[in-house]
């Protein structure tokens, strides 16, 4: 009967792979657009994965949608949100099935409660959990919308509320948020669903409970780390962006100006895909942070994409302070396992690889194309883009060849799916396998 079951892994890439399939079908609906006629059929692929992945790279803007077919954008992005973040919380609370009393005793102390135990009842309070903070972000932007004098404006704030907290950014505009680039309430809501998105369920649960409850609940290690470190890698990319392009980019922005572009580039990078400034138009240096924010992204079981906060951390703890006697490190009073490091390296690794394949790949197809073609940065960027499943994009996403464009779709299904797919354990494994040690072989180093 074991075998009869889906694993882990085969139920998370079938959920993902007919969110896919049901993207194409209704992106090839002639209603779904403005125009006559559909896009082609590699730009269908294209958007239903970007939007299932909550990427946000587009090779079509958003307003050649019509109304019913930008809801079924929408769907298709809350349904590849919510998925992943209810798969990755299952996942971290129930690993493969096994359920022990060390899994319950941290699920009581993220949520406080003995009754939550269930995978069913965590599924409903994700799901109830976002649809709240969703509408309050809509509530947020109508207001700063409205305001402005935009039409459909509670249709809007709502699909741009969904596309922030997702860090999807999809928006139903051509120049994204640029338009928006003076308004402070619209900056400052998405701004807060991204950040809210980037967090995770868990953590945010975590920090409810905590205000709510008090001592009775206090805030485990993980939430801890996300709440120090998620500030601090906002505040040093907005400093950077605030120094290093206030003479160039932000010359003509007033102070105020400045700050709200530097403080939104610092937050959209960690996979949201909004811009409010021209990607192409920042410096070599403000592009190299770019690429490295994007990498990084927001924290494991959240929205966001990249190699995540938390795992560039320990490998930063593993280059600075090294590993004990016993393959572990140790921070904040805490040790933590070898097992949690060697699969940060795992997942870096294999990401670096899909990295630059992806990049090789799309040299070659597009060094073959008539004219001047793109640059090394810009493929770069687009491939970093893609595989954080950031959106972010210094504008060839359109211009792409098709075979580029598939190699971008499998980096975006990689990056969401894909890293998150080979460090889940195999459920069903023989005995013998798992018995079985080999003699030790020595490799030479250096």
């Amino acid at each position: 009967m074991k075998k009869t079951i889906l694993s882990d892994r085969q139920l998370l890439l079938l959920y993902f792979t007919t969110l896919i399939l049901m993207g194409i079908f209704f992106l090839s609906l002639p209603f779904s657009y403005t125009r006559a006629q559909p896009a082609p059929w590699i730009d269908r692929l294209f958007t239903a994965v970007s939007a299932v992945c909550v990427t946000g790279l587009a090779s079509f803007p958003s307003n050649d949608l019509s109304r019913i077919g930008q809801i079924f954008l929408l769907l298709l992005i809350q349904a590849g949100g919510l998925g992943y973040i209810s798969f990755t919380t299952l996942f971290l609370f129930f690993p493969a099935a096994r359920f022990s009393f060390r899994d319950s005793s941290i699920i009581q102390q993220y949520f406080g409660e003995n009754q939550i135990l269930q995978p069913r009842r965590i599924m409903l309070n994700i799901i109830g959990f976002t649809l709240g903070l969703e509408l309050l972000g809509t509530v947020i932007l109508y207001g700063g919308m409205r305001r402005q004098g935009v039409d459909n404006a509670l249709f809007s704030s709502f699909f741009h509320a969904v596309s922030a907290f997702c860090n999807a950014g999809f928006s139903l505009y051509p120049d994204s948020l640029s338009r928006f680039s003076h308004n402070y309430i619209v900056i400052g809501g998405v701004s807060f669903m991204i950040v809210c998105g980037g967090l995770g369920f868990m953590v945010l649960w975590n920090l409810g409970k905590k205000i709510r409850y008090g001592k009775k609940v206090r805030l485990m290690y993980y939430s801890r780390l996300m709440l120090v470190l998620t500030p601090l890698f906002i505040l040093a990319g907005f400093a950077f962006y605030l120094i290093q392009e206030r003479r160039d980019l932000f010359a003509s922005m007033s102070n105020g100006e400045a700050v709200m572009a530097a403080l939104f580039q610092s937050i959209t990078t960690r996979t949201a895909g909004f811009n409010t400034i021209d990607q192409g138009e920042l410096s070599t240096p403000s592009l190299i942070v770019t690429l490295y924010l994007m990498l990084t992204g927001g924290g494991s079981g959240s929205t966001a994409g990249g190699l995540k906060i938390s795992t560039m951390f320990l490998l930063t703890l593993i280059l600075v302070k090294g590993v004990d006697d016993h393959g572990e490190v140790s921070f904040l009073r805490r040790r933590i396992s070898r097992d949690n490091l060697n699969r940060a390296g795992f997942y870096f690794l294999k990401a670096m690889m899909i990295l630059i394949i992806s990049i090789l790949l799309i040299s070659i197809v597009e060094e073959s194309r008539r004219g001047a073609g793109f640059s090394f940065m810009q493929i770069v960027y687009e491939c970093v883009s893609a595989l954080g499943t950031v959106g972010l994009s210094m504008g060839i996403t359109a211009d792409l060849q098709p075979l580029s464009k598939l190699v971008l779709i499998a980096t975006m299904y990689a990056g969401r799916i894909g890293l998150f797919a080979i460090i889940m354990p195999q459920v069903y494994e023989s005995e013998a396998y798992r018995h079985i040690r080999y003699p030790k072989g020595e490799v030479l180093i250096g």
